[in-house]
């Protein structure tokens, strides 16, 4: 039925199939990711490739299942859930859509993962939960999931479309007016966290708006600081702290391409320095040939960030494992005191 390799996404033929799927008992509780693709647009390609190792990773991998699905033949799943472009992903439930991502967003996605994987209650396989721990210690555990997965979320009575308190619609109404973009937690769908909540924020009433984990208050003091800018202002710091923390897990994500990557300038067949170029022949005359590269010239973003990142200002830079080794100068030193080949192989488990 569905097609499923350690190197693809699972791919659905026909609408038969996915209803089938989506109905399965192994499917059927876990988040569904469903990727609306057209193979011809390359973009739908570089999604998947994107997607892929999410699936393989640890904190995901028991919670998560991901499908392809081809929009020329699934036109009234499409029609049903008004997707217009691909590529779009739909967000499963129970066989329900519960969210989406229009267009390529790789941290929106991410974002919307550990949001729902936490809202619907799947539990974390990696989470490690001692047996001593108190009911009272794995709610606030949850809690501060909840916190970390949104920059913005609102802990209301009943869901934005269907508020069951007045104070909770005002404050649905409030930051929908503003064009506020928010997560949300229904707090009468689990007395624990509604409680728990409480005592977490030393604040009793809901509803309870969050910003990067910080409580701002209830509905009073949301109005008030609307009305007198510090909102904005706490609105513009949060999405700089977002954006710092999106560019440092894109670096990451670079970094750790391969055990051993090397941000360079040009290519390994064409360097486009001498550094570089230095660089390369050293690790030819000690028979390191077992890396990746990434071109900095390529990407002016990735190569003024990285040096805040590393705390280094030139470029090459060599890192192992993820971890930054240094430039050109602290490689040859190291191959001046013969250490070099077991720095990048041996010592750091890196195959040549």
């Amino acid at each position: 039925m569905a097609n499923q390799t350690n190197t693809e996404i699972h791919q659905i033929g026909s609408p038969k199939e996915f209803d089938e799927y989506i109905n399965l008992p192994t499917i059927i509780n876990k988040l569904l990711l469903v990727h609306i693709e057209l193979e011809q647009i390359p973009v739908c390609k570089t999604l998947n490739e994107a997607l892929l190792p999410i699936t393989r990773d640890p904190e995901f991998m028991q919670q998560l299942v991901i499908c392809r699905l081809n929009a020329d033949h699934f036109y009234d799943l499409l029609n049903a859930h008004n997707v217009n472009a691909a590529p779009t992903i739909l967000f499963f439930h129970r066989t329900k859509v519960i969210d989406r991502v229009d267009g390529f967003n790789q941290s929106d996605v991410l974002k919307k993962i550990k949001f729902h994987i936490n809202t619907i209650g799947v539990v974390q396989s990696t989470e490690i939960k001692s047996e001593h721990d108190s009911p009272s210690i794995q709610v606030e555990n949850k809690i501060k999931q909840l916190l970390d997965s949104s920059s913005i979320i609102l802990f209301m009575k009943g869901t934005p479309a269907s508020p069951q308190c007045g104070f909770s619609r005002q404050a649905c109404h409030l930051l929908d007016e503003h064009k506020i973009k928010y997560d949300y937690f229904d707090v009468l769908a689990d007395q624990n966290v509604r409680e728990q909540l409480k005592k977490y924020s030393n604040w009793t009433t809901y509803p309870q708006l969050y910003v990067g984990g910080e409580l701002i208050g209830g509905l009073d003091i949301m109005k008030q600081m609307i009305e007198n800018g510090d909102f904005e202002l706490k609105l513009k710091q949060q999405k700089s702290n977002d954006q710092e923390k999106d560019t440092n897990k894109h670096l990451e994500s670079l970094i750790n391409q391969a055990p051993l990557m090397l941000f360079i300038k040009g290519t390994a067949e064409a360097p486009r320095c001498g550094f570089t170029k230095e660089l390369l022949a050293l690790l030819a005359k000690a028979n390191i040939t077992n890396y990746k590269t990434f071109d900095i010239l390529q990407d002016d973003n990735v190569r003024q960030k990285l040096k805040d990142y590393s705390s280094w200002q030139t470029y090459p830079q060599v890192y192992v494992n993820g971890q930054f080794i240094g430039g050109l100068d602290i490689l040859k030193q190291m191959n001046e005191e013969g250490i070099l080949a077991q720095t990048l192989t041996e010592k750091q488990g890196v195959a040549v």
